[in-house]
């Protein structure tokens, strides 16, 4: 089960790999009333939009991993409603082996806290689903909002 701690998890050491591949488990978290979708600043590349999400790590389930890194990220808790899939990312054209593979699960938003473990790293703005379509860099993150309960208008 997640615990909420004011914290981040660092570290690879108990990163999941699925044939050589860093599973990573994030959300699409959605304010279905306002048809939102909630994204972070990237940590790594300034201005860039993207969904919360990190590594999938061996004691937790795929649901709390990407529950715990979208509080850590994001600073919201709310409850997954449903599996979005799994995406191969940055696969090597020689031997067909991804270096990550998302998976991605659609979480309602149901609270939003004052203070977050990265508060201090990043930003956290609400966009329209079709902003945030339009702002997400990465083919993984459009497919997983394409799946999310806002695209079905």
């Amino acid at each position: 089960m997640f615990t909420r701690t004011q914290t981040a998890r660092e570290g690879r050491d108990r990163q999941m790999y699925e044939q050589g591949a860093r599973v990573i488990a994030g959300c699409v978290p959605v304010d279905k009333q306002g048809r939102r979708i909630l994204l972070v600043a990237s940590s790594k590349n300034e201005g860039e939009w993207v969904l919360p999400k990190g590594g999938w790590e061996n004691d937790e389930t795929q649901e709390e991993a990407a529950t715990r890194e979208t509080w850590e990220e994001a600073g919201v808790q709310g409850r997954i409603v449903s599996h979005l899939g799994e995406y191969k990312h940055k696969v090597n054209k020689r031997t067909g082996v991804p270096e990550d593979i998302y998976i991605f699960f659609e979480m309602e938003v149901e609270s939003i806290a004052r203070e977050w473990p990265e508060m201090k790293k990043r930003e956290r703005q609400w966009f329209s689903f079709e902003d945030a379509k339009a702002i997400v860099s990465k083919k993984v993150m459009r497919k997983a909002l394409e799946q999310c309960s806002l695209a079905r208008g």
